[in-house]
C-alpha cells in the first residue's frame, strides 16, 4: 500500500467518526476536519504543494494530529461523566506535546497555518483559554492565503469565537464583520453568517434586528451548487414559524 493509499484511508475514516463531534462549539470549523475535506473532495492531487515532500510529510502529522485529537476528545467527555474527584488526568496533555511538536518540526510548510488553527481549538478544549485561542485563530488566518479554499471557513470560526467574548467592544466588532460576510453573495458562509446574526441579536434581546436577520436568511433560494436544501434557510424559516411571523410581513 503506497503513502497515497495509506493517507486516504485514514483519513477518510477519521473524517466519518469526527461527523459526531460536528455539533461541538467551534469544532465544526476546526482542522479535524479539514484533512478528511481535502480528500473527500478529491481535490488531493490539486494541490502543487502537496507533491514536495516536506508537505507530505506535513500532511501525515496532519493525520497524526487527528487521530490523537480524536482520542483526547473521546476521554474528556469519559472523565466528564465522572465525579470530580476522580477527574484527576488530564486528557490532553499528550495532544498538545505532541502538536507542538508536529507544528514546529513542519513550521515552514505551506500546512502550518492549520497546526496554528488545532492550536486554537486546544487552547479551547484543554485550557480554557478565550484569548490565547482568539490570537492563535488571528495568526494563522493571517498565515491562509486569502485564495485559499478554507480561508473562509476559518474566517467563520473566528468570528464566531469573538462574538462570545465578554468585552462588548470585541463583539461589536465581531458584529460587523459578520454582517460583511452575510452582505457577500458569493461567501460560501453568508448564509450561516445571517443565521449566526440572528441568533447573536436574539440571544442579546434585540429580537428586531434577529427577526429582520432571519427574514432575510429565510427568503433565500437555494443557490445553483448546493445539492439539497440550505439548512441555514431552513432553519430560519422553522424559527420564524414558531414566533409565528410570515415572510410575506414586513420587516
Amino acid at each position: 500500500m503506497n503513502l497515497y493509499t495509506h493517507v486516504q484511508q485514514s483519513v477518510q475514516e477519521k473524517y466519518v467518526a469526527f461527523l459526531s463531534y460536528s455539533k461541538k462549539k467551534y469544532v465544526k470549523e476546526s482542522l479535524v476536519a479539514v484533512a478528511a475535506l481535502l480528500l473527500a473532495g478529491g481535490g488531493y492531487a490539486g494541490f502543487d504543494w502537496y507533491q514536495k515532500r516536506q508537505n507530505i510529510q506535513a500532511f501525515a502529522g496532519l493525520v497524526e494530529i487527528s487521530k490523537a485529537y480524536e482520542a483526547a476528545a473521546t476521554k474528556a467527555r469519559q472523565l466528564a461523566n465522572k465525579p470530580a474527584e476522580e477527574q484527576t488526568d488530564n486528557p490532553w496533555e499528550d495532544t498538545q506535546l505532541l502538536l507542538e511538536a508536529i507544528a514546529s518540526t513542519h513550521a515552514s510548510s505551506s500546512l502550518s497555518p492549520f497546526f496554528v488553527m488545532y492550536q486554537a481549538q486546544l487552547a479551547i478544549d484543554a485550557d480554557h483559554d478565550f484569548d490565547k485561542a482568539c490570537q492563535l485563530m488571528e495568526q494563522g488566518l493571517r498565515r491562509l492565503p486569502k485564495n485559499s479554499p478554507f480561508y473562509d471557513m476559518f474566517n467563520m470560526k473566528r468570528i464566531k469565537m469573538l462574538l462570545d467574548s465578554p468585552m462588548q467592544n470585541i463583539r461589536d466588532t465581531a458584529v460587523a464583520q459578520l454582517e460583511q460576510v452575510a452582505g457577500q453573495k458569493d461567501n460560501y458562509y453568508a448564509q450561516e453568517a445571517l443565521w449566526t446574526l440572528g441568533s447573536y441579536q436574539a440571544f442579546y434581546g434585540n429580537m428586531d434586528q434577529a427577526i429582520a436577520a432571519w427574514k432575510t436568511l429565510a427568503g433565500q433560494t437555494t443557490v445553483d451548487k448546493e445539492l439539497i436544501s440550505s439548512p441555514w434557510v431552513s432553519q430560519a424559516q422553522e424559527k420564524l414559524k414558531t414566533l409565528n411571523i410570515s415572510l410575506s410581513e414586513n420587516n
